[in-house]
């Protein structure tokens, strides 16, 4: 029952993608939108088919779940709710209502950091905690696009700060969340998901501006090395022998 459950509430997700993009809903698709305005931190078009690989994950995650464990109803809940949350982003986002997507966005980005505490800290399975990693990761970086876009639609200043400016601290604040689940987790997948952002953004932006585009290429060795650094394993000291 539970996977059937899980399993609706990813097709409601998956018809939400495939309405929004192949009718397309509004008359536009979801990249389309994003492209109307100038948004210096949204990354080259082929990143964006990370959704439909992420779909297919969940599914398998959906066969391999275990409805015995203990905390099945609560993932069964969390993950439905993530589903259902971010399945009504789509019209949200294609008719206009950017404020109310990014609240919807923050909700998903919610229900799934409680989903992903359910497992143990450092368990990165493949039918475990990986699929909600992608899962998170992917929210997260919509949460912010979705944030840049609402603020360049308000015509918001940016207290001030440049575009080039504003677009490095944006990618300082993932690069941050990606070693915080490096550090705290052992987790590689936040962290791959965000070099693919990453990379994609130097894709689009290319030489137009340079020194976001060496900021970017920093950040991401400095993320490969946390994870990098973080991960590997400790060799524990040999205790001194205290002669007698």
């Amino acid at each position: 029952m539970k996977k059937m459950i899980s399993f609706l509430f990813l097709l409601l997700l998956a018809g939400s993608l495939v309405v929004a993009n192949v009718i397309p809903l509004n008359g536009l698709t979801t990249i389309s939108i994003a492209h109307k305005l100038p948004i210096l931190l949204l990354p080259a078009d082929y990143v964006f088919l990370v959704r439909p690989v992420l779909l297919v994950v969940l599914f398998c995650w959906i066969v391999k779940m275990r409805p015995s464990s203990p905390v099945s109803p609560k993932r069964t809940l969390l993950f439905s709710a993530a589903c259902a949350a971010n399945a009504g982003w789509y019209p949200l986002w294609h008719f206009g209502f950017f404020g109310t997507a990014f609240a919807v966005n923050a909700a998903t980005a919610l229900a799934l950091y409680v989903l992903y505490r359910t497992y143990p800290a450092k368990e990165n399975a493949w039918y475990g905690r990986v699929p909600i990693s992608l899962f998170l990761a992917w929210t997260l970086i919509d949460l912010v696009l979705n944030a840049n876009y609402l603020l360049v639609f308000d015509d918001w200043s940016r207290l001030g700060i440049s575009t080039v400016l504003w677009t490095i601290l944006n990618l300082t604040v993932l690069t941050a969340v990606a070693l915080h689940f490096s550090y705290h987790h052992q987790d590689g997948v936040i962290t791959a998901v965000c070099l693919w952002v990453f990379a994609g953004i130097i894709v689009n932006v290319r030489t137009e501006e340079l020194f976001v585009t060496l900021s970017t290429l920093f950040l991401m060795g400095l993320m490969s090395w946390g994870y990098w650094f973080f991960s590997a394993p400790r060799v524990q000291p040999i205790p001194e022998e205290t002669p007698f």
